[in-house]
């Protein structure tokens, strides 16, 4: 059975569309009350392409009112499925004196090939009509694979030659300090503002236009921010052939499991802990490496003017309960039932960092009598989110409860911290980390270092900030502190809660000490440390 197209009446008058399919679903190619409506979507699109590919159409609403303004200069593609509606199709461009080619079910690609062969265009723009497009995705995608297949790809002496990146770019941690990596490795970053664009069509359109005239040598996101849910970025860097990098600074999986589809061979995954690297593999990356967290000496070279502390113990950080813990528990099938299992299971993890919290859960849920209310990949990757989320919680609740009698002060999220501690607690307003962080730092005779529970093995962002900021910190005990720095000359660890007690007296008493690590620390992060060092081990993987 094939599929069949109908035309009916709308509630406002006009016609609409819709589809029946083989199995006898139907699907709405236009509004049912009135289908101009999605014209709105459209208002802001420029067309500026020498080839300008309409897939799907449908019955041309959406643009109706601007074919006008397409330059006359500009070759014109029309793909629609349905021979009947290239009729309206014809109707519509009739006016136009553009050289145009409408191709249907019933026409082959020949006619795009010898289009291309025949103009050369330099730029190609391709408008899609969202509903039509989705309905036959599998007959436009050949079609608009055959009008990349001699456009030119990356090669590994582009970065030489271009030497420009598009920065995936919102108000996300490092994307901000990873710009001005770019910048100092003499990459133009060319910043992509993701957060502009409300309808997909513009930001399809504007990722298409801007790849064409920069050219990047890449693409990259933290954290896959930027990524669109339609998978448009995956598709267009794909068929341009350019490299998209990823470095995760966060657990990848829930990330991972709702983007998995935009995952193409053209993407490589960077990841600050080791741990992530296979599941990161096998989510489809064809590469994933790691890649440690750093520094950025415009944020946290000491002031000109010293500051000196006026805090002897402090630690700067968020207590991590209710608002984010909160926010997990809203993204699954959260139940009171499942306590019970979160609390040991958090419990195991704490006491062992390298616990398997996912592969384990099953076999726990069965020992405790707790039967888990759901089976699918979403409801578990957020339960064990929350699990780790509440095993960092008990960490740095057990190690800040066991410094409060030498006087130590928090800084930021004063509600969860005093929700989580009480009114015993010395705590300060929330800071900002691109503005104010360098001098909290620095105002802190010792600070103390939490990892949180995601990182097994890496270190997080304090190791490297502290000492850049002129200040000194006592980090708990992480292996990959130990490989990138000399320990005990540049950085000072401690094992448990009577040894960091230990070394917070001792240090206090020796300020000489303190200074020579933190110079130390300060000279090794600034030779291998910084976002600089990390940017060229990027450009090095994409040679």
């Amino acid at each position: 059975m094939q599929d069949s197209l109908q035309l009916f009446p709308a509630q406002n008058g006009t016609i609409s569309a819709r589809v029946t399919l083989p199995d006898k679903t139907v699907r709405h190619i236009h509004s049912t009350v009135d289908p101009s409506i999605e014209a709105k979507y459209f208002e802001n699109l420029v067309f500026w392409g020498d080839c300008i590919v309409f897939a799907g159409f449908g019955l041309g609403y959406h643009l109706e009112r601007k074919l006008k303004s397409i330059p006359t200069k500009s070759i014109l593609v029309v793909i629609e499925y349905y021979d009947e509606l290239i009729a309206r199709c014809k109707n519509l461009f009739s006016g136009l004196s553009n050289k145009i080619v409408f191709i249907s079910a019933s026409t082959d690609n020949a006619a795009i090939s010898s289009l291309l062969r025949e103009y050369a265009p330099q730029s190609l723009q391709i408008v899609k009509h969202p509903a039509s497009f989705d309905i036959n995705k599998k007959f436009y995608e050949p079609f608009l694979a055959q009008l990349f297949i001699d456009k030119p790809k990356h090669s590994s002496t582009a970065i030489q030659k271009q030497a420009t990146a598009i920065m995936l770019y919102g108000n996300f941690f490092l994307e901000e300090e990873v710009r001005r990596a770019l910048a100092t490795n003499s990459i133009e970053p060319v910043l992509f503002a993701y957060n502009d664009y409300r309808f997909i069509v513009h930001y399809e359109d504007k990722l298409m236009r801007l790849i064409q005239e920069k050219r990047p040598s890449f693409v990259i996101s933290i954290n896959m921010k930027g990524f669109d849910g339609n998978t448009a970025l995956a598709d267009i860097t794909e068929r341009f052939g350019v490299p998209v990098v990823v470095w995760f600074v966060d657990d990848p999986r829930p990330i991972v499991m709702h983007k998995r589809r935009a995952i193409k061979n053209n993407m490589i995954a960077l990841s600050w802990e080791k741990s992530y690297l296979k599941f990161l593999e096998n989510s489809g990356f064809t590469k994933a490496a790691y890649l440690p967290l750093a520094s950025d000496p415009a944020l946290f070279s000491p002031a000109a003017a010293a500051i000196r502390p006026s805090v002897s113990l402090g630690f700067v950080g968020t207590a991590m309960v209710d608002a984010f813990a909160g926010k997990i528990q809203e993204k699954f099938l959260w139940s009171d039932c499942l306590e019970p299992l979160v609390e040991p299971a958090s419990d195991m993890l704490l006491s062992n960092p390298l616990y398997p919290v996912e592969n384990s859960l099953d076999n726990l849920a069965q020992k405790l009598s707790v039967k888990l209310p759901f089976t699918d990949e979403k409801n578990r990757t957020w339960l064990c989110a929350y699990i780790i989320h509440l095993a960092s919680m008990k960490k740095r609740k057990r190690v800040i409860t066991g410094l409060l009698d030498l006087g130590l002060e928090l800084f930021g999220d004063p509600k969860g911290w005093r929700h989580l501690l009480g009114p015993r607690a010395t705590v300060h307003p929330n800071i900002d980390y691109r503005k104010s962080l360098r001098n909290v730092y620095a105002k802190i005779c010792i600070n103390v270092n939490i990892t949180s529970c995601q990182m097994p093995s890496a270190v997080n962002q304090r190791v490297f900030d502290i000492p850049m900021a002129g200040s000194f910190v006592i980090s708990d005990d992480q292996k990959d502190l130990r490989e990138l720095f000399d320990v005990p000359k540049e950085a000072i660890i401690y094992e448990n809660l009577n040894d960091l007690r230990k070394k917070i007296a001792w240090y206090l008493a020796h300020e000489k000490e303190r200074t020579a690590i933190i110079a130390a620390a300060r000279e090794r992060i600034k030779k291998e440390h910084l976002y600089v060092h990390r940017i060229k081990a990027i450009l090095e993987m994409l040679k």
